[in-house]
């Protein structure tokens, strides 16, 4: 064998040319408009999680950016790094990963196929602790620090939840106590950890802060303060990720979540109540109502009518503890909260109108205490609104004008527009004749009043003009009436003057009495207060004149007290109610000029005038609104109602002028016409 003899020496081999290992490839993940993920799945390195860099172009990528280590099924991590970048840009650059200052993967511009992955691609093959730490990245910190892709944040973490198939733990109702405290109920077994992230899924992704959890018998309850207040779906670790969805009814007072739940649940409900009570109001009443389970609360209802458009309502709550924020009326399955006025025991009134139409339906009173529970105090049947006034609107009133309270809480002027809403209603009348069956030109019609023997001077006070008038007195049923028909039959015969006398039942409205009477009559009428007797000769003619030629429908007259000052003239209004500005006034003083309000104490109304009163669409129940109505309508045909001095009549005893609520209602009845006058008010 011919052998060199240094074959097998020390010299050194030459150097075999190696091409160097290519790079893997870097895969792309869009997210959303202007946000990216790439991601590379690389065995795990001895000892540590090694260090990562990617570069665009060389330089780093621009911040913010967020990068994590993901464990896959198979073993190995996927080193994973979102960033913002938009996607035409990002192809356009060279793309570098390195892995402890090595290069390990890339992507190129000039490459065919750039490495686009479709969004499930970021999840294939992760361990499910992996998905674990990918949808806690997502929700937790690349929710802040991409803030500014909020919507589209939301809308990826609502697709990466569908992608790792999170389970949904069925809703089982919720509790609220306080101003905005939750408990939310679940079925879930398993128990969060402590300080466990809890997010809400809605248009943002929000992170709930000072939730507390607790798992009690295959159940999560979650408290849920007012800072972590949230409507839509939640999603907490327990440690892997749950859907929480919405309660699918609304929340129970907790009182009644508390029913047949453990000891030890009760215990932490309780605790939440009484942590919350240091700054919240309504559950430092809602420990003051659990320690008082028969509560001192007493409620009367005053009055509760169906009026047209809803309910007329007056209650008075007697609440010294002031467990009681407000009462609630709640009628087919709607509801209204009612305004209290409080007084200094803690007594509560309340009265005003409800917009809750029902015909026929039962009405449930409620009382929501200051925990927001609600308790039904009493189920009422309200009766039909006859336009009398309710009982206890007079003294809610009082506490409402004591206090100045607003305009729109006013009882009076709550009254006031329910009347007027009313449709007219025909009374029935028992008509009673005394002397000539004649028909006169004018009819007097007046109250039979309490003194019969006014009856038998206003008869002498027609005096030789008696062929041209008749007067009507009206009378409610009762033990008086037989005296005052022995007065009427007297007067008539003495004076030769045509009596009748109507009858009405004691039920019936002034305005309605007044209706029925002047239905009786052919010509114009003149009005007359029970104790208002003509003064002066020649005033029978004097009226009959002026209302059988004035196209006026309603003319305003004077009345003198026994010293001859005015006791009661035209009215009228300004902002603070109700004015008699004519008042004191003595007679002389008095001129002939317009009015818009003549006083159902004197009023004559023209022939025309009655034929409107009669046609009227509303259920006036008191003559002032009623005389008002015509008053409103000569302003809007432009003939302004007259007010007559010539022959000013003569008050003989009888009631004072309403005062309070009366007058305030009156005022408020008055202001409702709508006349030029009133207008600014």
């Amino acid at each position: 064998m011919n052998m060199r003899p240094d074959a097998f020496g020390e010299a050194r081999a030459p150097a075999i040319a190696c091409a160097p290992r290519p790079l893997d490839e870097l895969r792309i993940v869009p997210l959303s408009t202007g946000l990216a993920a790439i991601y590379l799945d690389a065995l795990p390195a001895a000892g540590r999680r090694p260090r990562l860099a990617v570069t665009l172009d060389g330089r780093p990528v621009p911040s913010p950016s967020l990068s994590a280590a993901l464990p896959l099924e198979r073993g190995g991590l996927r080193h994973l790094v979102l960033f913002t970048q938009d996607m035409p840009e990002l192809l356009a650059r060279d793309l570098l990963l390195t892995l402890d200052g090595v290069p390990r993967a890339e992507a190129r511009p000039e490459w065919l196929q750039p490495p686009l992955r479709p969004l499930p691609a970021l999840v294939e093959g992760l361990a499910a602790s992996g998905r674990t730490r990918l949808l806690k990245m997502l929700l937790t910190t690349a929710a802040s620090l991409f803030s500014g892709h909020g919507a589209e944040l939301a809308a990826l973490a609502q697709r990466m939840l569908d992608l790792c198939a999170v389970p949904v733990a069925r809703p089982l109702g919720a509790a609220a106590f306080g101003a905005s405290h939750a408990i939310r109920s679940h079925a879930w077994a398993e128990l969060p950890a402590p300080e466990a992230p809890v997010v809400a899924l809605g248009r943002q992704i929000r992170r709930l802060a000072g939730c507390d959890a607790r798992s009690d018998g295959g159940l999560l309850h979650l408290h849920l303060p007012p800072a972590a207040r949230a409507e839509g779906d939640l999603v907490i670790f327990t440690p892997d990720p749950v859907r929480l969805p919405a309660p699918n009814k609304a929340a129970a007072p907790l009182t009644a979540w508390l029913n047949g739940r453990s000891p030890a649940i009760r215990a932490w409900a309780l605790g939440r109540v009484r942590s919350a009570a240091a700054e919240d109001p309504a559950a430092q009443a809602l420990l003051a109502e659990m320690r008082r389970p028969d509560l001192p609360v007493r409620l009367a209802v005053r009055s509760l009518y169906v009026a047209p458009g809803g309910l007329l309502y007056a209650f008075r709550l007697e609440d010294p503890e002031r467990l009681v924020r407000t009462l609630r009326l709640e009628i087919a399955g709607r509801h209204l909260d009612l305004d209290l006025h409080r007084g200094p025991a803690g007594t509560g009134l309340c009265a005003g109108f409800a917009a809750l139409e029902a015909e026929a339906a039962p009405c449930r009173i409620q009382m929501v205490l200051g925990s927001g529970r609600i308790r039904t105090m009493v189920t009422v049947q309200p009766a039909a609104f006859d336009g009398s006034e309710p009982d206890g609107f007079a003294e809610v009133w009082q506490a409402w004008h004591r206090i100045s309270g607003p305009p729109e809480a006013n009882p009076a002027r709550v009254l006031a527009a329910a009347r007027s809403a009313r449709a007219p209603r025909r009374i029935p009348v028992l008509v009673q004749r005394f002397g000539s069956p004649r028909t006169g030109r004018i009819a007097l019609i007046a109250p039979a009043g309490a003194h019969p023997d006014l009856i038998s001077a206003r008869a002498a006070a027609v005096g030789a003009g008696g062929w041209q008038a008749e007067i009507l007195l009206t009378l409610p049923e009762g033990p008086a009436a037989a005296r005052m028909r022995d007065a009427a039959a007297a007067a008539a015969a003495l004076h030769d003057l045509p009596h009748r006398l109507v009858l009405h039942d004691a039920r019936a409205h002034p305005a309605e009495v007044l209706r029925a009477a002047a239905a009786l009559i052919e010509g114009p009428l003149l009005l007359l207060g029970a104790t208002v007797l003509p003064a002066t000769p020649g005033w029978l003619e004097d009226w009959l004149r002026h209302l059988e030629e004035t196209p006026a429908l309603v003319t305003a007259g004077a009345v003198l007290d026994h010293e001859g000052a005015v006791w009661e003239g035209p009215l009228d209004l300004d902002a603070e109610g109700l004015l008699r500005p004519l008042d004191g006034l003595p007679a002389r003083r008095l001129a002939g000029t317009s009015t818009s309000f003549p006083s159902p104490e004197l009023a004559g109304l023209s022939r025309a005038g009655v034929t409107r009163l009669l046609a009227s669409a509303t259920g006036h129940a008191d003559l002032a609104p009623a005389l008002a109505e015509l008053a409103a309508a000569d302003r809007a045909a432009g003939t302004a109602s007259p007010f007559r001095v010539s022959h000013p009549f003569r008050r003989f005893g009888g009631a004072a002028h309403p005062t309070g609520f009366a007058e305030a209602l009156r005022g408020e009845e008055l202001r409702l016409q709508a006349f030029p006058a009133a207008e600014g008010l």
